[in-house]
């Protein structure tokens, strides 16, 4: 009895080992699996993923996640093909239409020195809008298209004061013509940070515009000393679903005529382009628009 109750006993620790030790190897095995996945993603890799254990059930999932895997991979360098080839073609496009909108423009600048009378200017007038609308859309289009394809330029120490001063400066006789008094609190502390001013000085400036074009009647900016730009007024063609929108490429609210709806979307690459973040945030009427750098 004794002798018996040894073997079940010495029987159960055997099992005890032996599963013990296949869960430990199984468990290494799956780390290797993970680590192995990990750099085949990263690196767009054709290597199969193939830890050193020869248990067929790992073996079989090593088969499957290569598969997968492979498949992704492919998935990706086509998405990324043809997100090149369409950038390509968008900036192409916007090059070829410049020259002929341009030349519409100055026979319209003719046409308006040519002694019209009243109905034929109003027709002008209209055509002359639409003119500058499309001249507008193909600005940003080729902007959009160039901020995404390039390489960030090369990036200096820059007071980002200095920049949002700047850009505000140059809107001033636009918040005169809309009657908007800007308040405006930058604070003391110099914010420096390695960017492109150019590009800083356009994300600001495209907040701004859009802003001055939308605003309700006010318009308040900061900058605090950890670096957050702050953007906000009165919106009340807007609600909380189109503001989380206002940053979607070609998005645009009923009553936006002119808009390209690209230009918030360029102030957002621009912005995370520089390391830093854009979001909007909208709140009992008012829309505020936070820059982080």
């Amino acid at each position: 009895m004794v002798i018996a109750l040894a073997v079940v006993c010495a029987a159960l620790a055997a099992a005890a080992i032996y599963f013990a030790v296949r869960f430990f190897a199984v468990k290494i095995s799956l780390r290797e699996i993970g680590e192995q996945t990990q750099e085949k993603l990263r690196e767009c890799s054709n290597a199969p993923v193939a830890p050193q254990s020869r248990a067929r059930e790992v073996r079989r999932l090593c088969a499957l996640l290569t598969e997968q895997t492979d498949a992704l991979i492919d998935a990706r360098r086509r998405y990324e093909e043809g997100d090149r080839e369409l950038r390509r073609a968008v900036t192409n496009v916007s090059h070829d239409l410049r020259t002929p909108l341009t030349s519409a423009s100055g026979y319209i600048g003719i046409l308006e020195r040519s002694g019209l009378d009243e109905k034929q200017a109003e027709f002008l007038a209209v055509v002359k809008g639409r003119i500058e609308a499309m001249k507008q859309l193909t600005e940003d289009l080729l902007a959009y298209s160039v901020i995404l394809s390039e390489e960030a330029p090369a990036a200096g120490e820059v007071c980002v004061n200095d920049v949002l001063e700047d850009s505000l400066t140059q809107f001033f006789a636009a918040f005169a013509e809309r009657g908007i008094e800007p308040q405006i609190d930058i604070c003391a502390e110099r914010v420096v940070r390695r960017a492109d001013r150019g590009s800083l000085s356009r994300m600001f400036g495209n907040v701004i515009s859009n802003a001055v074009r939308y605003s309700g009647g006010d318009f308040c900016a900061s900058l605090s000393p950890e670096g957050e730009a702050v953007f906000e007024n009165a919106a009340p063609q807007l609600d909380e679903v189109s503001a989380g929108k206002l940053f979607d490429r070609f998005f645009t609210v009923e009553n936006a005529r002119g808009s390209t709806g690209l230009g918030l979307s360029i102030a957002r690459a621009l912005a995370e382009r520089a390391g830093g973040s854009a979001r909007a945030e909208y709140r009992q009427g008012r829309l505020r628009i936070v820059i982080k750098l």
